[in-house]
């Protein structure tokens, strides 16, 4: 279960702010104008000029992308925040964890042993939006060094 979306804006400012908060915007249904309905879509990108919102970029659960006008859209329905590894959307979800993964590796591989408490709380943040389950064994084992390190430490 995630946390409920109010709006555009909500979704703009989650989409904005995702290194920091992490999860993504998952809506249950998202139906056009047309008729067409997708179901589990990930909201990817929300455009705006000015105060107007114009365009919404979102993935379906087939992994196709797409990007409409706002006045094309019908109905979103039951838009949340929610953690990668809570996703419904298999696609995406298995892009954003992919994604996740080069950069939490790249990560470790900038701190290169000197790693700093503000790289343990990115990390974890990482971790526990894609899940311990969801990590390569080298990153595993990176983790558990790193965790061994701050236990010694602390």
């Amino acid at each position: 279960m995630g946390i409920p979306m109010n709006g555009l804006r909500d979704m703009k400012a989650i989409l904005a702010n995702e290194r920091k908060v992490g999860g993504a915007v998952e809506a249950a249904l998202l139906r056009l104008r047309s008729g067409e309905e997708y179901r589990n879509v990930c909201i990817v990108h929300i455009d705006q000029l000015g105060a107007q919102y114009y365009s919404v970029g979102f993935v379906t659960e087939q992994g196709e992308r797409l990007i409409v006008n706002v006045h094309d859209i019908s109905v979103i329905s039951a838009p949340e925040h929610k953690k990668i590894r809570e996703l419904n959307n298999a696609a995406y979800k298995r892009e954003a964890i992919n994604n996740k993964r080069r950069y939490l590796k790249r990560l470790f591989d900038i701190y290169q042993g000197s790693y700093t408490v503000h790289f343990w709380q990115e990390a974890k943040m990482i971790i526990d939006d894609i899940g311990v389950e969801a990590l390569s064994p080298e990153l595993s084992l990176l983790v558990s060094n790193v965790q061994g390190q701050t236990a010694r430490t602390a």
